[in-house]
């Protein structure tokens, strides 16, 4: 009887509870609303970053407080909102990307919320025009089709879709249902991650191409936890010898974990200590997706002792393979660069083009511009150490093939001051002949476009599309030091040259964008060093003594950049 009695007394307090917290949710939004009523009327206010901060932490204690509340939805919306408005005051990217999560975590965790169409279209228009992610963009569009045929805003996500039709793959769309048993075909293989001072490198390699939803949480100081970010990989599965927790603790990266959250999807988790802002992109031969961290400066990264490691090891990972056959008497010095010297030469990384399965351009007599190149680097290396008594490491210095994405993650892992990548230009035509030098950078030039495709194994189409992928990028690239940096290779290579040559034509320096160069954190540079297809320039390629001028040239170019750094921090 006096069980019974307390059950039903417990009962009834329970009762009387709700709508209490029922009230005080209401109250708590509606205070939180008011602030943000008062910070949209203020535009002194709205100038100010801990402004926005204030209000969108008032909504995040809303729907932390009280998540099974509607107002917890509600809160999640406007959070989204209010990080979307302080991306228009502050431009940062980081910005963008959390209303992009706020919205995110809307759609996921209250999918029967009558914002949550809304919150898949916002992030999708985010994604799409502001962060210049169609891929991630598509997917929210698709998703928002497929989940709520019925609701307000698929008449604007359809034209998104077939705007974005491009970014489709053969895997379906994301989809709140379980995958069948017949998916999970493509197999995870590997997990690959290169650490700097304030960047860290994660490449996930796949058997064939994937759709992928990327998302990020938010850490939480109190909880003593660092945010995260995650991958969801469509209709695919880990590889049995890939484990379960892999540990980086590189000072930025914690650890990665792999799971299987829903039968054919494989989450990949990032956790890390800090988060400024982070990039997503795939590319393909062999296909991989490519994540790029970014720490937040503001805390201090103490990076454990570098190192380049693999899960499992890769039999196409030939950086790591140059490193692993480093005698143990002379062992790679790895160095990273203090922040202060950037006027002090170092270290300086040469790339020869191409290597192993990529031979490159090919010339009239059979040659291939990877064995030529690599000739080339093979001597630059000892004149670059002798005229600047710098150390020059090569991210290859035989015939393999090291995917591009790991010869910019190598420089940056061994601290190098400046990154060089050397090449032979190729046309269809086989009277083109000359020199020209690119750097970093968005290319309105067919020319230029045609040859970074050439370089990056990709389509024109697939060139407009990385683009897109690099416009939120640029802000790290070093452009003005790179553009420098090839107008002083260019100009020494023309002049020495056409002292000993005729028919030396200068193309100048121009811009384009080179997968090769992208993710540099240093000034980086693409020397077409003459045209392979033309048998003039091919059989001054082969001589000797011409690559000799060349190297020489292309030393004299990097002494004068050194130097003109130099009279810049005297001044």
């Amino acid at each position: 009887m006096f069980l019974v009695r307390g059950v039903l007394i417990a009962f009834f307090c329970l009762l009387a509870v709700q709508p209490v917290l029922a009230q005080d949710a209401e109250k708590d939004y509606r205070q939180a609303k008011a602030s943000y009523q008062k910070l949209l009327d203020s535009r002194q206010k709205q100038l100010y970053r801990e402004n926005w901060l204030r209000v969108r932490n008032q909504f995040v204690a809303v729907k932390e407080k009280y998540p099974r509340h509607p107002r917890a939805a509600d809160s999640l919306y406007m959070a989204g909102k209010t990080s979307e408005g302080l991306y228009r005051v502050s431009l940062v990217a980081a910005d963008a990307r959390e209303a992009v999560a706020f919205y995110d975590d809307l759609a996921t965790l209250y999918p029967e919320s009558n914002l949550a169409d809304d919150g898949l279209y916002l992030s999708g228009t985010i994604l799409e025009k502001t962060l210049a992610e169609g891929a991630q963009a598509y997917l929210r569009f698709a998703r928002l089709i497929e989940r709520y045929p019925q609701g307000d805003m698929v008449a604007k996500a359809r034209p998104r879709v077939r705007e974005l039709a491009r970014y489709a793959t053969s895997s379906p769309p994301p989809s709140s249902k379980p995958a069948t048993s017949d998916t999970g075909s493509r197999q995870l293989t590997g997990i690959r991650f290169w650490s700097n001072p304030d960047t860290t490198r994660i490449v996930l390699d796949l058997e064939g191409s994937a759709n992928y939803v990327v998302n990020q949480l938010h850490g939480d100081p109190k909880k003593q936890t660092g945010p995260r970010i995650y991958i969801d990989i469509l209709g695919a599965s880990p590889s049995l010898t890939l484990s379960d927790t892999m540990d980086v603790n590189d000072g930025l990266l914690r650890q990665i974990r792999t799971g299987v959250p829903a039968q054919g999807t494989v989450r990949v988790v990032l956790d890390l200590t800090s988060l400024k802002d982070y990039k997503v992109f795939s590319l393909d031969e062999p296909y991989r997706i490519v994540i790029d961290v970014e720490a937040d400066r503001q805390t201090e990264i103490t990076a454990s002792k570098p190192v380049v490691s693999a899960l499992p090891p890769s039999a196409q990972d030939g950086i790591a393979g140059i490193l692993e056959r480093t005698p143990e008497e002379r062992p790679l010095q790895v160095h990273i660069p203090q922040a202060s010297s950037g006027n002090v030469m170092r270290r300086i990384v040469i790339d020869p083009g191409h290597g192993g399965k990529d031979p490159g351009a090919i010339g009239p007599s059979g040659v291939f511009e990877k064995d030529i190149v690599l000739k080339l680097a093979k001597a630059l290396k000892p004149r670059l150490e002798k005229d600047l008594g710098v150390e020059v490491l090569l991210t290859r210095d035989r015939d393999i093939f090291i995917p591009l994405e790991e010869r910019t993650a190598f420089a940056n892992k061994v601290g190098a001051d400046l990154f060089i990548s050397l090449h032979a230009n190729a046309s269809p035509s086989r009277k083109a002949y000359g020199i020209e030098t690119y750097y970093l950078n968005f290319s309105k030039n067919d020319k230029a476009a045609a040859l970074a495709a050439r370089e990056n194994g990709t389509s024109l189409k697939e060139v407009g599309d990385l683009e897109l992928i690099l416009f939120d990028l640029m802000a790290n690239a070093k452009i003005n030091e790179s553009s420098r940096l090839a107008a002083e290779i260019q100009n020494s290579l023309v002049n020495v040259l056409s002292k000993n040559y005729s028919k030396v034509k200068d193309l100048g320096v121009r811009q384009g964008p080179f997968y090769v160069l992208l993710g540099a954190t240093m000034p980086s540079v693409l020397v077409e060093t003459a045209f392979i297809s033309n048998k003039m320039e091919e059989s001054r390629l082969l001589s000797d003594k011409y690559r000799d001028r060349t190297v020489a040239a292309i030393s004299q170019g990097v002494r004068n950049y050194t130097r003109s750094l130099k009279m810049m921090a005297s001044n």
